[in-house]
């Protein structure tokens, strides 16, 4: 199968190839590849020019709403502040409003002074600081060219960007295994960082991890230790490597190239303007990162789709891994481990140096997760002993039910509220505008608590005033405050119907923190009728269904995954913001037909409807196991198959319409979509069956599959 060129969303710029440390681990120093030694000492005024002209080509070409810019060295302030925010602002202006770039420094902190972040901060920069823990641990590795300490002057800067919260990316952290994990927690406890990484030293099997030949088990039992530590004492601390095992282990994508499958969506460019892959690569040997061209020769979109970077994509997937990796039980989390530790006398079809330690760290997470789940028994239903799943199911004869358990949701979101009002109204100065909902009278202030906004902002809000830290799905602290309040009373969203997109409700955004692209508030505007005709169509069609929607659902947002293709039609919902549609209305270059947009509102609102059911009672017993979704590349827990098939019942009974009875140009399609449908509700089935389902959940999966085979019966 021919794939489409990688999507490139993140570019490593290196504005300067010179470092003033010598860290003994470092792989642009320190390994096999060195290239530095011929590289000039910064980008070139040339270069960064041909830079910003090749990503705002590219950002046209291939409609990029959004990308990240990382500075990188070497140490990127040797090229100095002010150079580096003139290039941004030459990068932004050559990009222009229609792509939103971030932008990031990594930096080791000895230059970072509070003019130079100043200017970094009115440059809109963030930063990334390099510190390995306290100084014992730090001056292991990070010291100056003469062997010196380089703690107090990174500490110095540690201690600056606290102050800036806006500012501060980061902290990333080296592993030494001699250092206890204890020591690095308790050093990094005393400071707010947003995110923290511990990496693997860079290794393969031509240069084995430092010291583990003496101690095989080494680095394995440090890591467990660690994520023990972690996970019982220092849970508030966000360690981006430990995170994303608990989130692989939960069947989520993995946001980091250390462990799981992905894509290939960075391109490096080194102090030449030479195009780079991976810069770890370079860990394996001289040249193996290099790419055929430069920014002053080439464009983003032909590297994208060179034969070299394909390699590398293929190395992301399972058929890219060596056959002991794809035989592994814990492939699906670890995904063959970083490309670079796979290097051997061959190349990499080899499993990770560290296989050892992930599968060990894995296996361990894996148990520890069902040891917690053990410990936390399910809730017991709530559900009436009489509660006729047959009837929930079929919009036509649920509107009691659906009614019965939106209200008792309600109730549930009335208390947290008033709660979360109650203690804002306690703060110094607090805002008139707490009085002002406060006073709303009660069937108003029913409709305010609900809204999903509401409802987001209350629970962060008492978990905040719990001392909890509350994250978005990028692991990143999320600002809490009443300010929302203020933005709620003056529009009163609450107020708006299903028809209306919800562009600017701040707390229907914040949980997925950058990981999704919500569209502009003049697109959603302009896309607005799309909705009403979408909804039209539900209400022609099934006007039960219509009334299930709008008693479920308050709000539309349109959103687009950058990362897909152009053309790819997706959606989502959360229960973090329950009531919220999350749906893309833009194809390539135009506007979704709104018979795909009545898809995607049914596709979501059957995902709140069982929402409101779980509040009940689970669906699923406690369990970790993960399991095949014909509709999904990654791996599902059991609720998700769930989930999925009760969406793609109610989506087979509307695609059987669209054949029947819908427009013609339709007609084909909707034939193709009922086929793969019904092969994927076989299987879907099939899989369901040996999951751990709960009473309620058998009983749901039961009337699922009668209304799927009377389906089939009808049509024979």
């Amino acid at each position: 199968m021919v794939l489409a060129a990688a999507r490139i969303t993140s570019f490593l710029v290196k504005i300067a190839s010179r470092c003033n440390l010598d860290c003994d681990y470092c792989y642009v120093y320190h390994h096999a590849d060195q290239s530095w030694r011929r590289m000039p000492k910064t980008l070139s005024d040339e270069h960064r020019t041909a830079f910003a002209e090749r990503l705002a080509e590219y950002a046209r070409h291939h409609d990029l709403k959004e990308c990240f810019v990382v500075l990188h060295g070497g140490e990127p302030l040797l090229a100095g502040a002010e150079a580096i925010a003139t290039f941004v602002q030459r990068i932004r202006h050559a990009v222009g409003e229609s792509t939103k770039v971030e932008f990031g420094v990594q930096t080791n902190g000895l230059l970072l002074t509070d003019a130079a972040l100043d200017i970094l901060e009115k440059a809109g920069v963030v930063v990334s600081l390099s510190l390995d823990g306290p100084r014992e641990v730090n001056d292991l590795h990070r010291t100056t060219k003469k062997r010196r300490s380089s703690f107090d002057k990174v500490e110095a800067a540690l201690e600056r960007l606290q102050k800036r919260p806006n500012t501060f990316a980061g902290v990333i952290a080296v592993i030494d295994p001699r250092a206890a994990p204890d020591t690095l927690f308790s050093y990094f406890d005393q400071y707010q960082i947003p995110r923290l990484d511990f990496l693997l030293p860079d290794a393969h099997h031509l240069r084995p991890p430092p010291g583990r030949a003496e101690q095989p088990a080494l680095y394995r039992d440090w890591l467990i230790r660690a994520f023990d530590l972690w996970l019982d004492q220092y849970p508030h601390l966000p360690v981006r490597f430990f995170e994303t095992l608990l989130d692989a282990a939960a069947g989520l994508p993995s946001q980091t190239d250390a462990i799981g499958f992905g894509d290939i969506s960075l391109l490096s460019i080194e102090t030449d303007g030479s195009y780079h892959d991976l810069d770890v690569l370079k860990v394996v040997g001289e040249g193996v990162s290099a790419l055929a061209g430069s920014v002053s020769d080439r464009a983003i979109s032909d590297v994208a789709a060179s034969p070299a970077i394909d390699a590398h994509r293929r190395l992301l997937t399972k058929d890219g891994l060596c056959e002991t990796c794809r035989s592994c039980r814990v492939v699906e989390i670890c995904g063959g481990g970083s490309v670079p530790h796979r290097h051997g006398p061959d190349g990499f079809n080899h499993p990770s140096v560290y296989c050892e330690e992930l599968f060990s760290l894995i296996e361990h997470v894996t148990a520890r997760l069902k040891e917690t789940l053990v410990q936390s028994a399910p809730p017991a239903s709530r559900l009436p002993p009489d509660f006729d799943f047959a009837r929930f199911e079929s919009a036509e004869s649920a509107l009691a039910q659906v009614d019965a358990l939106r209200d008792d949701a309600e109730a549930a979101y009335v208390r947290e509220f008033r709660s979360a009002l109650e203690l804002a109204k306690l703060r110094p100065g607090a805002d008139t505008k707490v009085s002002v909902l406060l006073s709303l009278a009660p069937e108003e202030f029913r409709r305010a608590a609900s809204w999903p906004g509401a409802v987001a902002w209350s629970g962060a809000y008492l978990a905040q005033a719990a001392g909890k830290t509350v994250l978005d799905v990028d692991g990143r602290a999320i600002p809490i405050d009443v300010d929302y309040l203020n933005e709620m009373v003056a529009a009163r969203v609450w107020l708006r119907d299903l028809e209306t997109p919800q562009p600017g409700d701040v707390w229907l955004r914040y949980p997925f923190g950058e990981a999704i692209f919500f569209e502009a508030a003049g697109f959603a505007a302009k896309a607005a009728p799309l909705v009403s005709e979408a909804l039209q169509i539900i209400e022609q069609w099934r006007p039960k269904l219509a009334a299930e929607i709008r008693r479920t659902s308050k709000a539309v947002l349109f959103i687009r995954d950058l990362t897909a293709h152009p053309e790819k039609i997706v959606s989502f919902s959360d229960n973090s913001v329950p009531g919220a549609l999350f749906v893309s209305v833009w194809q390539g270059d135009r506007l979704i037909d709104p018979y795909d947009l009545a898809d995607s509102l049914i596709h979501e609102h059957r995902h709140q409807k069982l929402y409101l059911l779980e509040r009940f009672a689970p669906m699923v017993r406690s369990s970790t196991d993960l399991v095949v979704s014909p509709w999904r590349e990654d791996l599902r827990p059991p609720s998700g198959l769930l989930h999925a098939i009760f969406v793609f019942v109610e989506l087979r009974r509307f695609w059987r319409h669209v054949r029947d009875g819908g427009p013609e140009r339709l007609r084909q399609r909707a034939i193709d979509q009922l086929e793969d449908t019904d092969r994927n509700l076989n299987q879907a089935f099939a899989t369901l069956a040996t999951c751990p389902l709960s009473e309620a959940g058998q009983c749901l999966a039961n009337v699922l599959d009668r209304v799927r085979l009377d389906a089939l019966a009808s049509a024979a």
